[in-house]
């Protein structure tokens, strides 16, 4: 219907164009050649087209006889009056206005005055002509009315569904213009547009008053105030960065208006799916600028300048207040004026920036120390980050300094306390050694002391004395010694009392040099001890050649009277190595506390079979590996962690100060220290790496 009438128009307007068009080109060649003329003619005809195309044959004629009297008007002014085209029109003009009036004021009135019906019987035949002529006019508009109707009826029976449908489009856009007006309202909260859209969201449907809705975003419901679930519903999701965050339920409960009519229309469900997208949407802009807004505050609020430098200049593109307090500069004058080489105490000139820049993108990413100058040419010590970015093919440096003068007093307070802590250390690993050196000539000296006594008092109870005796008995026979000796009973007794003497004496003698024998023996052990003392006692730090097989060797002798008197069995697994370049007193002192610990740890376990075993051996990665292992008790895996700290122990005469020592002296030697252990009662192992230098040969 719609194309027929547009084609119909458009047909019209073509042959109405054609029509003035015509005239115009035939007053051109026919009448004159005076463009103004014809287009004046052609204007009239334009304007009188229209009422001609509704008029009857008369109506045209008089038309006619008005455009040729216009015309004529028009004519005998230009030739007559005045030859300006304009006066001419005006006067046609105002001759257009005055016709009308003249021809319904006398002519058409005259007319009918002097048409009367000369007779009641032509008057009769005039009605019954008129009243045919209507008739059969009646019954074409009959006809005419009766099609029309019927296509009239087509189209009301079209009508309210279209209707219906551009009315319930205008609420999907009045629902969608709420929505756009609302977001964009100036403050106002994501809560406040949630709340308010559900109830744009019930308007938008075809029956609001029996449908309530519900938003749920990160578990808060926002809900119409006459919601209740009911089994018609339609939901749609929410989605934010690509995730389901919420929820848009719509529930109808009322009825249909009737049976072939659905609750819900395919457009309202498109409306659900454009609202949840564009509420997604915002809540995903509020979630970024509120993240933004926070990381920002807490940028600002870091402890840590934060810059954001161009890599080419060194310009300050941004900063954190923090960076502009600990400098001393405004944030526009730190942006607009400064640049790191100004800040850097060591960035004289852009060669070191750039240093810098070409550093970062081989590494990406620099930690370095340095020092920033302040507006007032003070500087602190800083510990600054740069790492390069690049965003939207743009590079940037992220510069995150921190300001470490508090670090380095208490880095220069611990370092004097490690120094101290070292020297104790020392001190504490010398009298460890020391201790056993003592321990064991106490040990030695005893066994001296014993010896001593056996010898004192088997020469206090010697039966030498038995001499005196005889050489009394044989003085005071001298006189008669020959009677005496061969009649006398105890002259008799006399040989064979000095040949037992004799030979006790030889026993006694024999026993006296074992006794002195093994008197010399320790008392050469106490002195050998003593010289190793000696030997180990120098300055540490020293470094010189060494066999670590020796070195082994004298640990087990200064511990030899605890593995004895233990019965500890000491199992030697050592490698041929050549001799190395190292500090032997350090060594000495980790092995001797190692070895010492695994003979206490042993003497505390009940087993028959007590060993402790040295590994020495060179692993894969070039470094020295000493193992000592036991089978004793054992370290409790709670201990593990803590067994290397100063003053950490288990045995009640224990200070905590050997294992920590030993942790020490390995660091001293860049070395690495591990303990390791089967709780309860299969042992422990520590084991030491260490790097090796050997001593180059003599040439």
């Amino acid at each position: 219907m719609h194309i027929e009438r547009t084609i119909k128009r458009g047909l019209q307007a073509v042959i109405f164009t054609a029509v003035i068009a015509g005239v115009f080109q035939l007053l051109r060649e026919k009448v004159t050649e005076d463009v103004t003329h014809c287009a004046v003619v052609a204007i009239m005809t334009a304007a009188l087209l229209p009422y001609l195309y509704r008029s009857s044959i008369r109506s045209i004629i008089l038309a006619a006889i008005f455009v040729g009297a216009i015309v004529g008007v028009y004519w005998l002014a230009q030739t007559q009056i005045t030859p300006d085209p304009a006066h001419c029109i005006l006067i046609a003009i105002m001759t257009a206005a005055i016709l009308p009036y003249l021809y319904n004021r006398y002519v058409y009135t005259h007319l009918h005055r002097m048409d009367p019906y000369e007779s009641a019987e032509d008057e009769a035949k005039s009605l019954r002509a008129n009243q045919t002529r209507l008739e059969e006019k009646a019954r074409k508009l009959t006809a005419e009315l009766s099609a029309t109707r019927q296509k009239l009826d087509a189209e009301i029976s079209d009508r309210p569904v279209e209707q219906r449908v551009l009315q319930q489009r205008l609420k999907h856009l009045n629902c969608l213009y709420g929505l756009s007006r609302i977001v964009n309202r100036k403050g106002i909260l994501l809560e406040q547009i949630f709340q308010k859209t559900v109830f744009l969201i019930r308007e938008a449907h075809k029956y609001p008053d029996t449908v309530c809705v519900r938003i749920t975003l990160d578990g808060v419901p926002y809900t119409t105030d006459n919601f209740r679930k009911s089994e018609s519903s339609r939901k749609v999701q929410i989605k934010t960065n690509e995730e389901d965050t919420g929820l848009i339920e719509v529930y109808n409960f009322g009825g249909k208006a009737s049976l072939d009519e659905d609750l819900f229309l395919k457009e309202e469900d498109n409306l659900l799916h454009a609202v949840a997208e564009w509420l997604g949407s915002v809540a995903e802009h509020r979630q970024a600028e509120e993240k933004l807004r926070l990381f920002r505050n807490l940028i600002d609020r870091s402890n840590d300048c934060i810059f954001v430098v161009e890599p080419k200049w060194g310009r300050f593109l941004d900063a954190n207040s923090r960076a502009c307090e600990s400098l001393g500069y405004g944030q526009k004058a730190l942006l607009s004026t400064i640049t790191m080489k100004d800040v850097e105490k060591s960035g004289h000139d852009d060669s070191h920036w750039q240093k810098q820049i070409e550093l970062l993108k081989l590494e990406n990413d620099v930690i370095q120390e340095g020092e920033y100058r302040r507006k007032d040419g003070t500087t602190f010590p800083v510990e600054t980050s740069l790492k390069l970015v690049t965003q939207e093919k743009q590079d940037y440096v992220i510069a995150i300094a921190r300001d470490i003068t508090e670090r380095k007093r208490a880095e220069a307070k611990l370092r004097a306390t490690q120094e101290k802590l070292l020297e104790t250390a020392r001190e504490v690993g010398m009298a460890e050694v020391a201790t056993g050196v003592l321990h064991n000539a106490g040990n030695v000296l005893n066994s001296i002391s014993v010896t001593a006594e056996s010898v004192q008092k088997r020469v206090r109870n010697s039966k030498i004395s038995y001499l005196s005796d005889v050489t009394r008995l044989l003085e005071d026979n001298a006189e008669e010694l020959g009677r005496f000796m061969t009649v006398e009973e105890q002259g008799r007794k006399i040989p064979e009392f000095l040949a037992n003497l004799s030979q006790e004496l030889i026993d006694e003698q024999q026993r006296s040099l074992e006794s002195l024998e093994a008197l010399t023996k320790h008392i050469q052990h106490v002195s050998e001890i003593i010289q190793l003392q000696q030997s180990h006692s120098k300055a540490t730090g020293l470094v010189e050649p060494a066999s670590i097989a020796d070195i082994v060797e004298d640990t087990l002798q200064i511990n030899a009277e605890a593995l004895t008197r233990n019965g500890v069995e000491v199992k030697r697994d050592i490698a041929n190595l050549p001799t190395l370049l190292l500090d032997r007193h350090k060594l000495l002192q980790i092995l001797t506390n190692l070895v010492s610990n695994a003979t206490h740890a042993l003497a505390a376990s009940d087993k028959e079979e007590r060993i402790i075993t040295i590994k020495v051996s060179e692993i894969e990665t070039g470094r020295l590996q000493i193992e000592v292992s036991d089978n004793g008790v054992g370290i409790p895996p709670e201990n593990l962690t803590r067994i290397f700290e100063h003053g950490f122990t288990t045995r009640k005469e224990g200070h905590g100060f050997g294992l920590h020592s030993t942790a020490l002296s390995v660091n001293e030697m860049d070395g690495s220290i591990e303990a390791r252990s089967d709780y309860p009662g299969k042992g422990a192992a520590f084991t030491i790496e260490l790097p090796i230098q050997a001593q180059e040969a003599e040439k």
